[in-house]
């Protein structure tokens, strides 16, 4: 499942520990993001996708890319006609690595190939 912004949510521990209910991966994930100031039920995620903030973890119910998609109504981030000056993903893209910006690359690509005559 990938979220708005292209980060493949099962691979997120906090996902991992809420379907797997795992206690001790959830402590880790507390420990390792929740800088102190977090709990378990701050980290109980299903993925941002959802449209319930409740089941979303805290941090990602609030990321600015999500709540840009959501209000946009947009699926995915790769259909939004201002993609390409998006300083929000510019941003996440940078922070997260290559892999990320690839794979919207690869999105985008493919989206516009099939909704753009001559894209």
């Amino acid at each position: 499942m990938l979220g708005f912004c292209g980060i493949n949510c099962t691979e997120c521990l906090a996902y991992k520990a809420t379907v797997t209910v795992d206690e001790k991966l959830m402590q880790r994930v507390v420990e390792k993001f929740g800088e102190g100031k977090a709990t378990r039920n701050d980290w109980v995620c299903l993925g941002c996708l959802h449209s319930e903030s409740g089941l979303i973890a805290t941090y990602c119910a609030s990321c600015a890319v999500r709540t840009c998609a959501v209000e946009h109504g947009a699926a995915n981030c790769v259909v939004c006609p201002d993609y390409d000056g998006c300083e929000k993903l510019r941003s996440l893209f940078e922070d997260e690595g290559g892999d990320l910006a690839q794979r919207m690359a690869w999105l985008r690509d493919a989206f516009l190939a099939r909704t753009q005559p001559g894209a």
